[in-house]
């Protein structure tokens, strides 16, 4: 009889063990799994090498006497696009260097930097020497939409006008889902001009960060979900929405506009903390581009004018997650980085 009630004892507190652990797993699945945004991100193509090389090249130009407060010297921000352009391609003919990024029968939005653009006051004069660089290489106006500048150089005469608006269907980048603007599809190829700044919420806002919360039509949705903490400073989302066919399948070349940059206070410009570099980076990876700016951020945080009492420390966490989903290195030992000076010609 004891034998009996011990098996049955025995019997039924494994069989209420399973039970319950069934019923753990099911509550779980029913009112404990996060909702799409916040669920746990396991990348697909998270691989050692990225981009199948060994290392990204980010190539910094910069002139003497390119930039003096918002006064810039266009013919030497011209020399340093076309020697930027020249470097990244490997050849000394400028015409054959953008035509390795771009084609005669391209429309290439030239997208800028919104966000901050008339405290850094820069972007006028530097859509005005790229498109002079780019009408020497033999391109017309008609290749060409500006996207993201509110003062249009005379240089624009006869570019294209981008439409305002939004696609009709969302994409689905994986945390959320979203609109992308109308003017990707009229489009064949992005040239990426990011700014360099410091921003309060998700740490940098330079190459990755210009092409993807700027550009979908609810990012203070995205900015809520982060400043509630349900986005670590733009991780996931940044990458997840540069990924997307639409954007990242267009991107031919990252030219980062670090005339000016912002190392402290952004994306709110207050000219204390604005930096005179003079300098174009150049790269085809934005990951590469962004490591390189996070550090030229914490140099200028470390070495110029800073509030008392802050941390001079600066991070952006969804380099990381674009680093291990593949869209570049965040890695310094995959990064060929070299600074040069333009050409004198």
């Amino acid at each position: 009889m004891t034998r009996t009630r011990c098996s049955h004892f025995i019997f039924l507190t494994r069989a209420e063990t399973a039970i319950i652990k069934h019923f753990i797993v099911l509550l779980f699945l029913i009112i404990g799994l996060p909702n799409k945004a916040w669920a746990p991100f396991e990348y697909r193509h998270a691989i050692d090498d990225p981009l199948g090389r060994q290392s990204s090249r980010v190539f910094n130009v910069y002139g003497e006497y390119s930039v003096r407060g918002v006064k810039v010297h266009l013919p030497s921000v011209r020399r340093m696009f076309n020697t930027g352009v020249k470097q990244m391609a490997g050849t000394d003919d400028l015409s054959a260097a953008w035509r390795e990024f771009i084609h005669d029968d391209d429309i290439v939005a030239l997208k800028f930097t919104q966000i901050g653009a008339k405290g850094l006051g820069t972007n006028r004069d530097v859509a005005a020497a790229l498109l002079q660089s780019l009408y020497e290489a033999g391109f017309k106006p008609e290749n060409f939409m500006l996207v993201g500048l509110e003062d249009l150089p005379d240089e624009a005469e006869g570019t294209i006008p981008y439409r305002y608006g939004w696609q009709e269907q969302p994409v689905d980048f994986g945390s959320d889902t979203d609109h992308l603007p109308l003017w990707l599809n009229d489009v064949t190829a992005i040239i990426n001009i990011p700014s360099i700044m410091d921003d309060n919420i998700i740490g940098l806002h330079a190459a990755l960060a210009n092409l993807t919360l700027p550009i979908v039509k609810s990012p203070a949705k995205l900015y809520e979900h982060m400043i509630m903490g349900r986005g670590n400073m733009g991780d996931p989302f940044i990458p997840e929405i540069y990924e997307l066919p639409q954007i990242r399948g267009k991107v031919r070349l990252h030219i980062a506009n670090s005339l000016r940059i912002l190392y402290y206070g952004g994306p709110r410009v207050k000219q204390t903390y604005v930096h005179e570099r003079g300098e174009l980076i150049f790269s085809t990876d934005p990951v590469a581009l962004d490591k390189v700016a996070l550090e030229l951020l914490k140099t200028a945080r470390r070495d110029l004018m800073m509030p008392p009492n802050v941390d001079i420390n600066i991070r952006a966490p969804y380099l990381k997650t674009a680093q291990a989903m593949g869209l570049g290195y965040y890695d310094l030992n995959f990064i060929e980085y070299k600074r040069i000076p333009h050409e004198d010609y």
